[in-house]
């Protein structure tokens, strides 16, 4: 099996709830990329294990899992530094900026968000869930305000450009910004949080491709109760 075909695989088994299969996929694929010399390639499935190893942190609050995932982002930057990769420099900056939100380093995360967006060259609609994740990280690190209003830019670049991407990946993104919205306002505007995370549910519903997001939601609105 190639590598690019083993990436994928274990994207679909990361998505299918299915981490330890995604972890034995994208390591025989890494292994075939630095083979092949697809250094490309190598960056990428490594930003694909970040996000292996976000999961499992969040399934089981191990640290460990976050220290991974946290080596990984820098090896990916690395590795696209070294090989002059600007077109995926941007990715390198969103999955730091991914593990430093999930380890409450807001600072480090606004920083690498901001820098994520600024070289970001792609859809209108990945755009939108880059700055809806800096908005996340503006409002949890106390700018509120701007954090609100530069997540709802997201969540309506998003919408406005849903045809561009597979309706599944629109699908992760909208939901995705409607808990975030739902999950940072719950202390500060209660009755708009539950609005958005009935928006959430209302998507995850609709799609059953989206089993993360299903047991995310169900978690998340647990905690409301």
């Amino acid at each position: 099996m190639k590598a690019e075909e083993l990436h994928k695989n274990s994207e679909i088994a990361r998505e299918q709830d299915r981490h330890i299969d995604a972890l034995k996929l994208i390591e025989e694929a890494l292994v075939k990329y630095q083979k092949e010399k697809n250094y490309e390639g190598f960056a990428k499935a490594l930003q694909s294990r970040v996000l292996i190893y976000k999961h499992l942190f969040l399934l089981s609050a191990d640290e460990v899992f976050a220290i991974l995932a946290q080596k990984d982002a820098e090896a990916s930057l690395e590795v696209t530094q070294e090989h002059n990769l600007t077109n995926i420099l941007c990715s390198c900056y969103f999955r730091i900026g991914e593990i430093a939100s999930i380890l409450d380093d807001y600072p480090k995360a606004i920083d690498s968000y901001q820098k994520s967006l600024d070289l970001y060259e792609g859809t209108k609609a990945e755009e939108g869930d880059y700055r809806y994740h800096l908005g996340t990280v503006l409002y949890m690190g106390g700018e509120k305000e701007k954090g609100k209003k530069t997540m709802l830019q997201g969540l309506k670049e998003i919408q406005n450009n849903r045809n561009q991407v597979d309706s599944f990946v629109a699908n992760v993104w909208e939901s995705g910004c409607y808990m975030r919205l739902a999950e940072v306002l719950w202390k500060d505007e209660p009755g708009e949080a539950k609005r958005y995370l009935k928006l959430a549910e209302k998507i995850i519903k609709s799609d059953k491709r989206l089993i993360i997001r299903k047991r995310q939601w169900q978690k998340l609105a647990s905690s409301f109760k």
